[in-house]
Formats: C-alpha cells, sequence, structure tokens
C-alpha cells in the first residue's frame, strides 16, 4: 500500500479560494473603495471654503490692524468707508464706521468700526466673514 502525500489527503473545498470567494471579495473591496474616493471631493471643498474663512478673517484684521494704527481723530469716512475694495483672489472688503457710539450728548469718544470681507463661492456659495471692534481715544 502506497501512502499518498499530504496535499491529496486535503479535500477539495480546502485547498484554497475558489474563483467566486475571490469575485465576490474583489467587489467588496471595489465597492469600499468607492465609497472613499466619494469623500475626497466633500473634504476638498470643505478645505477651501475653510481656507477663505480664514483668509477673509484676516483681510478683516488686516484693516482693523490699519485703523488702529491711526490717530483717534484721523478714523473716519476717508479710511473707512462703505465702498468695497477688490482684493487678490475675488475677495472684497468693505468698512464701516459709526462714530459716538452710545455717547448721547458729548464729545464722541468712542467709534465702532465693522469690516466686511465676502468671497466668491467654487464649487459651493460664497462666504462672508465680518469682524466689528470700538476704537477709543487714550
Amino acid at each position: 500500500m502506497t501512502r499518498k502525500s499530504g496535499a491529496s489527503r486535503l479535500k477539495q473545498s480546502q485547498l484554497g479560494f475558489t474563483f467566486v470567494e475571490a469575485l465576490v471579495a474583489a467587489a467588496l473591496i471595489g465597492v469600499g473603495f468607492v465609497a472613499v474616493s466619494n469623500l475626497f471631493p466633500i473634504g476638498y471643498s470643505n478645505i477651501t471654503y475653510s481656507g477663505n474663512q480664514t483668509l477673509a478673517a484676516s483681510y478683516a484684521q488686516q484693516k482693523i490692524e490699519q485703523l488702529k494704527n491711526l490717530p483717534f481723530d484721523s478714523i473716519d469716512t476717508t479710511n473707512c468707508s462703505y465702498v468695497s475694495e477688490n482684493l487678490d483672489n475675488g475677495f472684497s472688503r468693505s468698512c464701516v464706521l459709526t462714530p459716538n457710539v452710545g455717547v448721547t450728548g458729548s464729545v464722541g469718544d468712542l467709534k465702532k468700526v465693522r469690516v466686511t470681507v465676502t468671497w466668491p463661492g467654487g464649487s459651493r456659495p460664497g462666504g462672508s466673514t465680518l469682524i466689528e471692534t470700538l476704537f477709543t481715544w487714550q
């Protein structure tokens, strides 16, 4: 009697994957890749929008810093007006000055400045960022 080798003693189902099993596994992996690949455009859109928000806040803060470096009496409609100024990449910035905030009948010692920066949309609607601050004389 001859001895059978170890491979021949195994049943047919234990030898490896069948073609159907490999096909099902490939289909499941494909569905996973498609699901993950659909997240990339959404993520890119969110990153771009957040970058625009950060840039807009920087442009607004830049205007506030420019006004902060002026003497208090020089902060007026000549350097803070409703007229929108165009910046890089389609951004625009406007500044609104409200003098004599909260002061009734006395010399104005408090000014409110509101800076709004807007940007155009790409794959989603554009947006705007608003920064508001108060100036007083010292």
